[in-house]
């Protein structure tokens, strides 16, 4: 036993093998008396004399071994160090109430009450209460719901409840003396009552979710509540000690609390669990506030018979209130529940299908087929010039536009057919039942036919035109993922022939072949290390000096030639590769990093990101985490991303750009001045660096009006407090340009290629010498330079 204690302290605690070794032998202790209290209270063993020594003797002993346990915890853990102070304060002082009435007090001819021993024991209580609600961390928790406060309320109320209905009564009628001792002996079980009370209520805030450490807590306290009521019913039954079974109850309940200071910390959970827990907290919702509810209504029934006393029939009554409350809330939460459901398979903007939706119906449809030997078509649709359109009469116009298509396009489809905007300007259409390809191809010249009547807009005639790709299945594809690849193609297919509309073919689908095989490369290149970063130096305009890199991806074949990213980052997006690549690129960018800053190299890194990187809500946890992991403060990473990226979707992405700002963490618009609308990007964007694109850059000597541009965008972004990057410079001139026109930083090939991080580092070191030499050079006192030998 002593063994296994030990490796288990060794294992979770990190602590010294002298403090572990200490650590068992108080646990040891304890398991050992708690067993002498076991076989005395259950099988008599040892009888009076082994009751009088445990009561009197063995229970001091835990009190003591307990106390300086969750105290050595308070001190040498690293969390909730104060609420375990707390915890370790409440107990010394209970523990010393209980030898002081042991061995003096108890054994006086008429032992006052109330005495020293009961303020010391009755000190546990508020300290206790201190102690829970800090290990909770309910005072750092905000915006928590409305009803996970009445679950609290409801489970605390009911037990407190029931505790004074089966204990305040017998006290009450038992107790006797002065009004000071009646208060002292009621004083034990009201705070027992509100310690269990607590107890519940904060589960209850928690979800109901119990971990070891709280299971041991929780349980340790409502014990020790338990005790303290057996007890007082005892002596209102006319007993002057506890008996034997209450004595093991009191060393169970401190010994639970050793055991839940010393509990491994959980490791945080994934996603997948959080979601677990709230299914389970769900459930807990129905079922544990609703038994409180019955038990608070079985006491006010209870009271017609038999009087309740005023303190139960109020927590009562109170319980029943919040019951009431809690249902309301309940059907509103139902509620919204089904519209959360509608929401989530809807376009917000539309009112459509939105893209999971579409996925589930398809699914559904291919499943169905694959039965009866049936099939279905997809139609994916997406509009012509729709961007320029949008950057010319505004996003408003756009959005209105949008919102008219859906109906238009409805009105040519069957019933049973399914119509989705799977975002920005991108539809799809789900034939079922599938056709005959005369049918479908008159459905799509419908479509087609449909958009080009004028759409009102800001009293404006619209005129649209679309490309469609159509695939069917079970003809062109084998399930859904590549039923909607199938169309994806056709439908680039089509808009590069200007056809309106195409049928997959895969005789023409010879890029999409080699990129289907580029997709398998690069996923097994992430899998087993083919994934290498070069860096390309960032430096300062004005001092020349490297401040920064950024990290450029590449990808290693296995003939040892390496591929740029020109070459398979759309061979990435179309495989579903981009956040594995990104979470790749960014692991080997962060780890070079530490490297360097270890070595003393103050530099930042600048890491590009994709559109799936950025609508991936977890995106800015997984940054954090990286850097945390690395022990890298946020601010030395800059994420890159590109206007196209964050037009897929405005509000999402503006999300995600927001909680990686709150972060700390750096963001920079890439290829800015080329986008669709680059000045209300820089205004509404949480950037604070873009980067000036090549194409004015490698001009700007040589056209006057590149040179203006890049005069009035770096003046525009100085005004709005942004950091300026001027990429792609490549000779001197350029540089003194830029210096002149007080560009902050620049990147080039002037500066160097990108290179691996060896390469780099020698110029880092090659650098960091020149530094040290230029300021030994200023720091060297002229009359020593003026008679130094020459």
């Amino acid at each position: 036993m002593y063994g296994f204690i030990l490796g288990r302290l060794l294992r979770s605690t990190g602590l010294r093998p002298a403090e572990s070794q200490a650590l068992a032998s108080g646990f040891a202790l304890l398991l050992v008396i708690l067993a002498i209290a076991a076989a005395n209270a259950i099988f008599g063993i040892g009888g009076t004399e082994l009751q009088s020594v445990t009561r009197e003797w063995l229970s001091s002993v835990v009190y003591i071994v307990v106390a300086a346990i969750v105290g050595f915890r308070a001190l040498r853990g690293r969390t909730h160090r104060r609420s375990w102070a707390l915890f370790a304060a409440g107990l010394s002082l209970y523990a010393l109430g209980n030898v002081l009435w042991s061995f003096w007090i108890g054994n006086l001819p008429n032992p006052p009450i109330p005495s020293v021993s009961d303020g010391l024991w009755l000190a546990l209580y508020p300290l206790s209460y201190a102690g829970i609600v800090g290990f909770a961390r309910l005072r750092g928790q905000r915006g928590l719901p409305a009803g996970v406060w009445l679950d609290g309320l409801i489970a605390g109320t009911g037990l407190a409840a029931l505790g004074a209905a089966l204990v305040l009564r017998p006290i009450l009628a038992s107790s006797t003396g002065s009004s000071l001792a009646v208060a002292t002996e009621l004083a034990y079980p009201i705070g027992d009552l509100l310690l269990a009370a607590l107890v519940v209520g904060v589960l209850a805030l928690r979800g109901w979710r119990i971990d070891r450490t709280w299971g041991l807590l929780g349980g340790g306290f409502l014990l020790l509540a338990v005790a303290d009521c057996m007890y007082a019913a005892q002596v209102a039954g006319g007993a002057s000690q506890p008996s034997s079974l209450t004595n093991l109850f009191y060393i169970l309940s401190v010994i639970a609390l050793a055991f839940a200071a010393w509990q491994e910390e959980p490791d945080r959970q994934q996603e997948s669990d959080r979601q677990q827990e709230r299914l389970l907290g769900g459930w807990s919702v129905l079922l544990v506030p609703a038994g409180f509810t019955l038990v608070a209504l079985g006491l006010l029934l209870s009271d017609q018979v038999q009087r309740l006393t005023p303190l139960a029939f109020w927590l009562a009554g109170l319980t029943l209130f919040a019951a009431l409350v809690r249902m309301g809330l309940a059907f509103r939460d139902i509620r919204g529940l089904a519209e959360a459901r509608h929401q989530a398979v809807t376009d917000e903007l539309t009112s459509l299908p939105n893209r999971r939706f579409f996925i589930q119906r398809a699914g559904q449809a291919i499943s169905a087929g694959q039965l009866s030997d049936g099939g279905v078509s997809v139609l994916m649709l997406d509009l012509d010039n729709f961007k320029e359109l949008n950057n010319t009469l505004g996003h408003t116009a756009g959005d209105a536009l949008l919102r008219l298509i859906g109906p238009r396009l409805e009105a040519v489809l069957r019933p049973t057919d399914t119509l989705a905007r799977l975002g920005g300007d991108e539809f799809a259409i789900l034939l079922d039942p599938l056709p005959d390809e005369k049918h479908v191809v008159g459905i799509a010249e419908e479509l087609l036919l449909a958009l080009r009547s004028p759409f009102e807009v800001r009293g404006l005639a619209l005129r649209l035109t679309a490309s469609l790709g159509i695939a069917s299945f079970p003809a062109q594809a084998r399930d859904l993922d590549e039923l909607l690849k199938c169309a994806d193609v056709a439908m680039y297919q089509a808009k590069a022939a200007h056809g309106g509309y195409a049928f997959y073919s895969p005789e023409r689908d010879t890029n999409s072949r080699e990129r289907l095989g580029l997709a398998a490369e690069l996923a097994a290149a992430i899998e087993h290390d083919g994934i290498e970063v070069h860096f390309q130096p960032i430096a300062d305009a004005r001092s020349r000096r490297i401040g920064g890199v950024e990290a450029l991806v590449r990808l290693r074949r296995a003939d040892g030639s390496l591929v740029p990213p020109l070459k398979f980052l759309a061979a990435a997006e179309h495989g579903g590769l981009s956040r594995a690549l990104t979470r790749k690129v960014l692991e080997l960018a962060l780890d070079q990093l530490s490297q360097w800053r270890s070595a003393g190299y103050d530099l930042r890194i600048a890491v590009n990101t994709t559109v799936a990187d950025l609508l991936d809500v977890a995106f800015p946890h997984e940054v954090l985490e990286a850097l945390t992991a690395r022990n890298l403060p946020p601010d030395v990473l800059v994420l890159e991303i590109t206007e196209s990226s964050v037009l897929s979707d405005p509000l999402r992405i503006g999300d995600v750009l927001a909680q990686l700002r709150e972060f700390g963490i750096g963001l920079s618009l890439d290829d800015f001045g080329t986008g669709y609308s680059s000045l209300t990007h820089l205004q509404s964007l949480p950037v604070g660096e873009v980067k000036l694109d090549r194409s004015f850059i490698a001009r700007m000597c040589t056209d006057t009006r590149d040179a203006a541009i890049v005069r009035a965008m770096i003046q525009l972004a100085h005004t709005l407090g942004i950091r300026v990057v001027a990429e792609g410079l490549e000779d001197e001139e350029t540089w003194q340009a830029l210096d002149s026109l007080d560009c902050d930083l620049v990147q080039g090939y002037v500066l160097s290629r990108p290179v691996p991080g060896p390469e780099l580092e020698q110029k880092l070191s090659a650098q960091a010498v020149q530094r040290t030499a230029k300021s030994n050079l200023r720091t060297t006192p002229k009359s020593r330079r003026r008679y130094s030998p020459a």
